[in-house]
Order: C-alpha cells, then structure tokens, then sequence
C-alpha cells in the first residue's frame, strides 16, 4: 500500500477538484503498483529458486523477538512524538482490525492454493 502525507492547511486550500485528481492518481498509484508487484515478484522468485537461492522462514524465536524490538522502539518513539504515536496507534488499530479478516477471508483459502499449486 503506498502512502502519501499532505499538509491539512494545505490540501484544505486547494479547490475540490485538485483534492479530487490527487485522490484518483494516489488510487492509480496505489493499484499500479500492487498489479506490478504481483505480476512481476513470482518471476524474480523462480530465477532466484532457478540459480540455486533456498527459501526458508525466520524461525518463530526471530519473528518474536523482531515484533518485541519493533514494539519496543515504537513505544520509544511515541513517547516524545506525539505526531507518531497518533499515527502508529491509527494505523495498530487498522492493522489488527484487518488481520482478524485476512484470517477468515485469505489466510486459508492462499495456505490451501499453495498446498496444491505444489502437485
């Protein structure tokens, strides 16, 4: 997902159809990218995999610890910005508002293609 920051004043001052063709590029954008990364990351994945590169995910112990890290450092840092901690705990709600869907909605269904794209 890309993301773009506008100054309020700033964008409030613009007349709405600026406001609304800035939308509508942010959304191309947004779209283009995610089209091109799916399209092109499955390609790049097997000439790695052709030239020999192995797969394997971090072990639990190092996601843990790498999730207390980062934890630790945004709590740090909203601490003594208060721009950040507004947006980080914006964006935490967000995110684990979405990951319960991705449960239910993707989570599944991609662990069982995977499984089966393999036979």
């Amino acid at each position: 997902m890309l993301v773009a920051m506008v100054n309020l004043d700033k964008w409030n001052a613009l007349p709405k159809y600026y406001q609304n063709v800035l939308e509508q590029a942010g959304h191309y954008a947004n779209n283009w990218m995610m089209a091109k990364y799916d399209a092109v990351n499955p390609m790049a994945l097997r000439k790695l995999l052709a030239s020999g590169a192995k797969l394997h995910a971090f072990p639990p112990t190092v996601m843990e610890a790498s999730l207390k890290a980062a934890k630790e450092l945004h709590a740090e840092v909203a601490a003594t910005n208060a721009n950040f901690k507004k947006v980080y705990e914006s964006l935490t709600a967000f995110s684990n508002n979405g990951y319960q869907w991705f449960q239910v909605a993707e989570v599944g269904y991609d662990n069982f293609m995977a499984r089966h794209s393999q036979s």
